[in-house]
């Protein structure tokens, strides 16, 4: 593989970060007696689509107040990471000193949000690594679309052939599958559904077993 560009996923891949989410979202929930439907929270996991509102909303709330709620639960989380310290997953160092010192740029592709994906990956001391960040407001279409991925190699001045994806997700998967970009996946709290992982590089358990496997 040419690799002239790494292009990296945030929540779920370099950060424990959709874990948390999810986990406070629930914890709030039952305790304020909210009967929700988790499995369609996890259905959207790595793009900025919509939650379907009809199957995850089971309480008497209108839809507004449990969207409030749950941006609330979002920015309560983040400022106590950024604060207390940003769970960085197994490995994320290793491989960005492994890409740095092989002289491969590295840019973010996420869902998130700029200015809340900012804030992580500086707290978390990852900032330095990357050229730049593409989110999924500044594309046409969210993940399972491909066109954060194309426009990151386009930022990048990297044909598909020449980039490289590290995803966690199923709809992060399928962007890169859309895309035409090589992609690795290092699951997180969905595992890869068979189109996924049939399609992928390599499905491994930690990004630091990636370094091997790119010769780096």
């Amino acid at each position: 593989m040419n690799l002239k560009l790494a292009i990296f996923d945030m929540d779920g891949l370099m950060f424990d970060t959709e874990r948390r989410y999810c986990d406070d979202t629930a914890l709030l929930f039952k305790k304020n007696h909210i009967p929700i439907d988790m499995q369609a929270l996890y259905d959207v996991i790595g793009t900025s689509l919509p939650i379907d509102m009809k199957k995850f909303n089971q309480s008497s709330l209108p839809d507004s107040k449990l969207h409030a709620l749950m941006s609330q639960v979002v920015m309560d989380a983040v400022d106590d990471m950024c604060q207390n310290g940003v769970p960085v997953k197994k490995g994320l160092f290793r491989l960005l000193n492994a890409l740095s010192a092989a002289g491969i740029q590295m840019a973010v592709a996420t869902s998130t949000e700029r200015s809340r994906a900012e804030r992580l990956l500086r707290a978390a001391g990852v900032f330095p690594f990357f050229s730049f960040l593409v989110t999924g407001a500044e594309v046409a279409h969210s993940k399972p679309a491909p066109d954060i991925f194309l426009e990151t190699c386009v930022r990048g001045k990297a044909e598909p052939g020449e980039a490289l994806i590290f995803e966690d997700s199923v709809n992060g998967g399928r962007a890169a599958k859309a895309a035409g970009i090589p992609y690795i996946i290092v699951p997180d709290i969905n595992p890869p559904t068979a189109d996924v992982r049939e399609s992928a590089l390599a499905v491994l358990p930690s990004l630091s077993d990636a370094i091997p496997l790119l010769s780096l």
